[in-house]
């Protein structure tokens, strides 16, 4: 039987933060910090395109053309963030981009004309991206080897209940009939944000990581992205990483909506009950399928996760089958997304893991940019691919193109397991 989130809480930090150490304190530390940033963002999260169309009055075209425009410009700044934290050390990059994402949270909360909301969210995204790749690092210095896929499960599953806390509360408070109240949760969010900088810097600072890698005397060390996409391993995990965002999340987020509104059990409340089941599904069973899946392959995790997007692909397919009732396709519809949410609990230990156990300390920072923009790099070839699909006449060739694409990535997965070392493939032994 899962454990209760709160009871799983607890009993996963005793493992993961066991031995009284200076870093693994500061790991406790960002676990706070997460957990509280979480929560502002849950606040937050779903109403970027609302705030802009209702309250700051942008046309939803052009909305779409500022969301893109800024997921460009973090995606610079992930890479450069990369570069920045091998100089001058992962801990001062994360603190650098939390004050990012605070200024520009703020600058959404204090906006009340488009350029003003447009230049916040420039900001936010930027800070954004070098936060959670200079945080991932962090974990490799903070945590023993054979502790870290646990390590970063427990963060994985703090960050969806304060996202899923947060999106409670908003929705109980938030309304486009009083503009104000978005105004107040974007304050709340960039509160929450300078809440983690604060503890980041009290909780990090002089910890390993927080500063650059020390190079011994005469000892030649060769940097760039070049030399990290050289190492062909790595490689050939990016792309693994990339399919499975691809045919994964990234459809998630605005392409099934779409499908399941020409299915006969869709509606904006099937789409609404979908997404608090997959947030459920992380919430109740991370802790539960990371504890039964310890000693597997990270190989097979990937191969897993993959085939739980296949199989909600096929259960949203087979509830868009014309002369099933309406409850049964809208209840197939929601279990879709709780079977992807459990494949989501199978990545989360494996996805920043393996790049770090393959970096080298002097190229951690670009390691972590690179595998951090598979996500938004998987934004602008998804969604695309799924408009065309979908708004061109045979809406189910979607189902059939997302299913044979998590497939494939199953099929890359298992291949990428003949290439990592036994002491990536299987920690601890």
């Amino acid at each position: 039987m899962p454990l209760r989130p709160l009871d799983a809480l607890r009993a996963a930090l005793s493992p993961v933060t066991a031995a009284p150490t200076a870093e693994l304190r500061a790991f406790r530390a960002t676990l706070v910090g997460t957990l509280v940033t979480s929560v502002g963002l849950g606040l937050t999260l779903p109403f970027t395109f609302v705030y802009f169309h209702h309250v700051l009055g942008l046309p939803l075209p052009v909305v779409g053309v500022v969301v893109a425009a800024a997921a460009v410009l973090a995606l610079g700044a992930t890479a450069a963030g990369g570069a920045i934290a091998d100089r001058v050390g992962l801990g001062r990059v994360a603190v650098l981009g939390l004050g990012l994402q605070a200024g520009g949270t703020v600058l959404l909360a204090l906006a009340r004309e488009p350029v003003a909301g447009t230049t916040g969210l420039a900001v936010q995204s930027m800070g954004n991206s070098l936060v959670w790749p200079s945080l991932n690092g962090l974990v490799t210095h903070q945590v023993p080897a054979e502790r870290r896929s646990r390590a970063f499960a427990v963060r994985f599953g703090l960050v969806n209940v304060g996202i899923g806390a947060g999106s409670l509360v908003a929705a109980a408070t938030v309304s486009v009939a009083r503009p104000n109240s978005f105004h107040v949760v974007y304050l709340l969010d960039g509160a929450t944000t300078a809440v983690f900088a604060v503890v980041l810097l009290l909780g990090l600072r002089g910890t390993a990581g927080w500063t650059a890698h020390a190079h011994r005397a005469g000892e030649v060390t060769r940097t760039g992205y070049r030399t990290v996409l050289r190492d062909g391993r790595f490689t050939a995990y990016l792309v693994v990483v990339l399919a499975l965002a691809v045919f994964g999340s990234s459809q998630t987020e605005g392409p099934w909506a779409a499908f399941v509104a020409l299915t006969p059990g869709g509606s904006a409340r099937v789409v609404g009950l979908g997404f608090a089941a997959n947030t459920a599904a992380i919430v109740v069973f991370q802790l539960p399928v990371e504890r039964r899946t310890r000693g597997l392959r990270r190989s097979r995790l990937l191969v897993l996760c993959a085939l739980s997007g296949a199989a909600a692909w096929v259960l949203t397919g087979i509830a868009s089958l014309p002369g099933l009732p309406a409850p049964v396709a809208g209840t197939l519809l929601v279990v879709a997304l709780g079977v992807f949410g459990v494949g989501e609990t199978l990545l989360s230990p494996v996805i920043n893991a393996v790049p770090n156990a393959l970096a080298p300390d002097h190229l951690r920072g670009r390691y972590n940019a690179l595998n951090s923009a598979t996500y938004p790099v998987s934004k602008f070839i998804g969604p695309p691919l799924a408009g065309v699909l979908i708004g061109g006449g045979t809406p189910g060739s979607w189902v059939v193109v997302v299913t044979l694409g998590a497939l494939a990535a199953a099929g890359g997965a298992v291949l990428l397991g003949r290439r990592l070392p036994p002491h990536v493939e299987l920690p601890g032994r």
